[in-house]
């Protein structure tokens, strides 16, 4: 008896070495992987990390991307310096909280969100809109935080025009243009240590047909009328056609 005993606290030791290796491991992944700009992510976290799965890109060809520069402060360093250090890399930035010069980071945004929802609410998207509208963790990745040598900084903050735009391949590809000359760029080439989304807003057409309102940043609240949850749009869902 008191042998299978001790077969079975080691079994059950074996068994949470194996759940808090795999933890750690998957809370390590989801540190170091951040989604694309312009795609669909679901959330998904406990009390002790959050992660972010990157489950699909709407059918665009091109989008519209504002630039900004940012210094950093205690927080957004914490979090670049964290990624370097997982991920292995080279930390070439120093940062010192009592000194008045601050380092700088870009932060790429979406600029039509009003464009993309109008997109996302196209029959082409139906299905896809369909997909998203069973769990509110779904969001769309409308921001960025990457750092880029000092050297290139010009190249952005300078540029005529920036967009997303996708390979031959279906590859998403960042492109900075000034005047004929284009530089491109995969966001696995440049180090992405944040981003951002938006929460889907749901209310429905004339016709009870279930749409999207509006994007709207975490921490923002719905207008009036729209749900991010939405099972709770009003209207008899006999009619909602997808």
């Amino acid at each position: 008896m008191k042998q299978i005993n001790k077969l079975m606290l080691i079994g059950i030791g074996v068994l949470l070495f194996w759940n808090c290796s795999t933890y750690k491991a998957q809370k390590q992944e989801a540190q170091l992987n951040f989604p694309e700009l312009g795609t669909l992510i679901k959330t998904k976290g406990d009390i002790w990390y959050s992660a972010a799965e990157q489950i699909g890109v709407p059918n665009w060809s091109k989008l519209k991307v504002d630039v900004k520069q940012l210094p950093f402060n205690r927080s957004s360093y914490f979090s670049y310096a964290k990624y370097m250090q997982q991920a292995g890399k080279i930390n070439s930035i120093s940062y010192n909280d009592s000194l008045p010069y601050k380092p700088k980071y870009l932060r790429l945004q979406l600029l039509d969100k009003l464009g993309f929802t109008n997109l996302l609410n196209s029959e082409a998207h139906d299905k896809l809109r369909a997909y998203i509208s069973n769990d509110d963790g779904y969001k769309l990745v409308t921001g960025l935080n990457i750092t880029v040598p000092e050297t290139e900084m010009p190249t952005f903050l300078q540029a005529e025009a920036i967009q997303l735009q996708k390979d031959e391949y279906g590859n998403i590809i960042l492109v900075v243009i000034n005047g004929e000359f284009e530089k491109r760029y995969f966001f696995s080439e440049l180090h992405v240590f944040g981003y951002q989304y938006a929460n889907f807003c749901w209310g429905e057409d004339q016709y009870h047909n279930l749409i999207i309102e509006n994007l709207i940043s975490e921490g923002q609240k719905c207008p009036k009328g729209t749900y991010l949850k939405a099972s709770k749009v009003n209207g008899d869902k006999a009619y909602l056609k997808f």
